[in-house]
């Protein structure tokens, strides 16, 4: 093993910097629960990668409360702008949804996402929470790879946009450990720790819609002001034994369940978990999933099947795939993060702009970069996921809460499209095949491009050719998705894990 996990009997995160690890658990040791330490971490996050999981973009959690023995799951992802329609795009020239730029913006849900967990959930005082991140980080934090490595591939692209350019054209000069500060985003959490809605219904409402109308976009005040994160219920199957937790649409989080579904119906079990058959029989699998997916996945309030039937045996079985209009764009980027508190409370929370520096756009009063989740949509008026005013897309981000006789597990991982595919892999590294967390998290992965023939895995699977398909290795580890874990055990134990692959540590109280 690369990384050690963290164990205590008394309170555990893991996120994929190492700094908000530290803010959360500052959270936790003062006495907040994992709701309270959620918020901050969350904010912490968005401070520390902003390309990543920035206030202007998404927040999805499932939560698991002890005294209840339920998991509830809060969806903070956001809709189109009400003058956001096919219409518009095709006036302005588009044939296909714009991938970055003004256009390609939903209205964030981020900031409502965690306000509502918490005030559900939460136990600290929200003012107390926000300024305790604001003092925490003083003078400003230390600059990570990740951020720097970010902002120098997409130098370019970014600075072409104003807000973007004032907010971080700091990074130039940049080295690893450099004290950084956003001041935009210290004046924005200055006033959100009064109140949050000022985000929604107040100056920085207004500042967002005069820079992304004047940059070209459509998104008015009303947009704003009319958003509210959703209390949803929680999908789940049952898994070799194990009550498997996903989110349930808009989220791809019922493509998850339909592998695990899926693999049942195989020998999975009597494959090597390092050969070459592991990967022909899941990417026959992934295939199946994400042709429904793609066919039938989005927002709710749009689709024609019930998630019963999606599930069900008998659709899965009916399923003869044809010609599809393609769906994977350009791959995304997330950020995920898991937390056990002291009363068992768990929270599995995943936060992305979706795109790395999500559509480019930054406000810069307030250094608010805009996500890229309005690309995900179609210009075709018979998709499924067709572009429509208010409408929510097909979104990427879910996460697991697994739950056995002897613990409870929670996991995620930045993946993208690919996140059903990796969640499934390092369930199965579980639960098929007896790996430890940590070994499971650390394994080498494959993923299946989705509509393609070709096939990424990192080194350590069999050298093997797969008819028909493009096989391409990758050195490990690479950044094929960077996992989190935690697991509360029969025995009070709390265990937190972090992937090789990114720059996260797991800490607890002792």
């Amino acid at each position: 093993m690369f990384k050690n996990p963290f164990p205590s009997s008394k309170a555990v995160i893991a996120t994929e910097n190492y700094v908000s690890s530290l803010v959360g658990y500052k959270t936790l040791a003062l006495g907040g629960n994992a709701i309270d330490a959620a918020v901050t971490t969350s904010i912490a996050l968005s401070l520390n990668i902003p390309h990543l999981g920035g206030l202007g973009g998404d927040f999805l959690a499932l939560i698991y409360i002890a005294d209840k023995n339920k998991v509830y799951c809060i969806n903070g992802s956001g809709y189109a702008p009400k003058k956001l329609s096919i219409e518009h795009l095709h006036n302005a020239g588009y044939q296909n949804m714009p991938e970055k730029g003004p256009l390609s913006i939903t209205i964030p849900g981020l900031l409502d996402g965690i306000y509502q967990m918490w005030k559900k959930f939460g136990t600290t005082d929200w003012s107390k929470l926000i300024k305790e991140v604001y003092s925490l980080y003083g003078k400003g934090f230390s600059a990570c790879n990740s951020l720097i490595n970010a902002y120098r591939k997409y130098k370019v692209d970014l600075l072409r946009d104003a807000g973007s350019r004032t907010t971080y054209k700091k990074l130039d000069d940049a080295a690893y450990g450099t004290p950084i500060r956003f001041e935009g985003l210290y004046k924005t959490l200055e006033l959100i720790s009064e109140d949050h809605r000022i985000f929604y219904e107040g100056e920085i409402a207004e500042s967002i819609q005069h820079y992304v109308t004047d940059s070209g976009g459509v998104i008015e005040y009303e947009d704003l002001k009319k958003y509210k994160a959703e209390w949803v219920e929680p999908l789940t199957i049952e898994f070799n034994g194990n009550l498997i937790y996903e989110m349930p649409p808009n989220t791809q989080g019922v493509t998850t369940l339909q592998i695990l579904k899926l693999f049942e119906e195989t020998n999975l079990s009597e494959l090597s978990p390092n050969s070459i058959n592991r990967i022909k029989t899941s990417i026959d699998l992934f295939k199946i999933a994400y042709y429904i997916r793609d066919q039938y996945i989005t927002d709710p309030k749009y689709m024609h099947h019930t998630i019963d039937e999606l599930l069900s045996s008998e659709f899965l079985k009916s399923i003869h795939m044809e010609n599809a209009e393609p769906y994977t764009k350009r791959d995304g980027d997330t950020t995920y993060f898991t937390i056990i508190d002291n009363e068992g409370n768990i929270i599995s929370g995943i936060q992305s702009l979706f795109h790395p520096f999500g559509s480019l756009i930054t406000e810069p009063t307030y250094g608010i970069t805009l996500n890229s989740r309005a690309s995900s949509f179609s210009l075709n008026k018979k998709h499924i996921n067709c572009l429509y005013p208010g409408k929510k897309p097909l979104h990427t981000l879910s996460s697991i809460i697994a739950n056995s006789t002897s613990y409870t597990l929670a996991l995620g991982l930045s993946g993208g499209h690919y996140r059903p595919q990796l969640h499934s892999e390092i369930l199965t590294n579980i639960l098929i095949y007896n790996m430890n967390v940590q070994e499971a998290l650390e394994y080498p992965r494959y993923i299946w491009i989705p509509n393609t023939n070709k096939i990424e895995f990192e080194n350590g699977y069999e050298e093997c050719g797969i008819y028909k398909y493009i096989t391409v290795k990758r050195k490990y580890p690479s950044r094929m998705g960077v996992a989190a874990a935690s697991i509360l055990r029969d025995d009070n134990i709390r265990i937190s894990y972090c992937d090789i692959r990114g720059e996260g540590i797991p800490l607890g109280l002792v």
